[in-house]
């Protein structure tokens, strides 16, 4: 069970970083100026363990819903895939 805590934590922390550059290019793409720098934006997101959190359920949440439907996933061939997004 451990483990299974920290490979949560690892992608969260991962997460964080993905959040930060998405936001730059998203922001980047629309022509948008932020009205501080953009590491800042990025620093500022990455720091919002509630954003992370929420980005983290969002991406859990697609996964399952893809796995649920997609017709070529074979659990049995992924377990560890299995028991990551379908543990509680």
């Amino acid at each position: 069970m451990m483990k299974h805590d920290q490979q949560r934590d690892e992608v969260a922390v991962a997460n964080s970083v993905v959040i930060s550059e998405a936001l730059k290019r998203a922001a980047q793409r629309a022509g948008a100026q932020p009205t501080t720098s953009q590491s800042q934006v990025a620093e500022d997101v990455a720091e919002s363990p509630a954003l992370c959190t929420a980005f983290q359920q969002e991406m859990n949440a697609a996964i399952s819903r893809r796995l649920d439907t997609d017709s070529d996933y074979m659990p049995e061939k992924y377990p560890n895939t299995e028991k990551f997004f379908k543990s509680p």
